[in-house]
């Protein structure tokens, strides 16, 4: 009977785990859908707003806003793989899109120009 060789245990496991750490590493990181739509609406009379994102379509994300924000609507805007914000002052509203959720909002406000401006509504595609 041959005594076990711990030498031989630590080499097996130390390329055990070096196959492991290898495979991990190339494993790609999950990414947002390729085309990634996103709408939002919003009722320049009511305040009422929906939103969609991620959506397969323009058409489907610009339904999908309409219908959660009602009959009322009168504002959308659509996106893709980005964020969309509606900022509003005194019945004047704007919006805008950009690459993050503080890059939308802020264009917004900018574009509306009053101190009163505020964020209605925004909404990003996942991963943004």
């Amino acid at each position: 009977m041959l005594a076990p060789m711990p030498g031989k245990l630590v080499v097996v496991l130390s390329v055990a785990l070096c196959v492991l750490s290898v495979q991990a590493a190339t494993v790609p990181p999950r990414s947002q859908p390729r085309n990634a739509w996103g709408a939002v609406a919003y009722s320049s009379t009511t305040g009422a707003y929906g939103y969609a994102v991620d959506q397969p379509s323009k058409r489907s994300a610009e339904s999908e806003a309409f219908k959660q924000c009602g009959a009322d609507c009168d504002v959308i805007r659509t996106f893709r793989n980005a964020c969309g914000a509606v900022a509003e002052a005194q019945k004047r509203y704007v919006w805008e899109t950009g690459a993050s959720r503080d890059i939308a909002e802020m264009k917004a406000r900018k574009k509306c120009g009053a101190d009163s401006c505020r964020t209605v509504v925004w909404a990003c595609t996942r991963g943004k």
